[in-house]
């Protein structure tokens, strides 16, 4: 059985791609929040060829001054994962000093919060979602 981000196709909206990682928008919780994954299922750092570790660092980069360019965030965070989800993977996070938690870690809903639907997305607004993946996919 494959796991979620090896089907990635099927639970995400790409908006960036290369030979070994796709990028796409992940949580509507953090405003701008973006996934790289890996294509292929590895689990830990050390199984990626210098070619892969490459393409995922492509893809943060691209995707980063994509929001440099459309949202101007004051900071971006970056984040490698594989614990919840054994699949390499990171996290792009645009964050600004008029933020809440500025300063201080992501503040993600909990999963109470999330079902009680109590956490308010806080989702990039689609005409700056379009001029993003307008940069990432050369279409301007």
């Amino acid at each position: 059985m494959k796991c979620k981000f090896c089907e990635w196709n099927k639970h995400y909206k790409k908006i960036y791609e290369n030979k070994h990682a796709v990028a796409v928008w992940g949580s509507p919780y953090v405003r701008g929040h973006v996934k790289v994954m890996l294509k292929r299922h590895a689990e830990n750092l050390t199984e990626l060829s210098i070619e892969e570790a490459s393409s995922i660092m492509d893809a943060w980069i691209k995707v980063g001054k994509a929001f440099e360019q459309v949202i101007r965030p004051d900071i971006i965070n970056w984040q490698i994962n594989c614990n919840w989800t054994r699949h390499i993977h990171g996290h792009i996070y645009p964050r600004w000093k008029s933020d809440r938690d500025w300063g201080e870690p992501i503040q993600l809903p909990t999963h109470k919060q999330e079902q009680e639907k109590t956490y308010i997305p806080k989702e990039l607004s689609l005409e700056d979602k379009t001029k993003i993946e307008d940069i990432l996919f050369h279409k301007n």
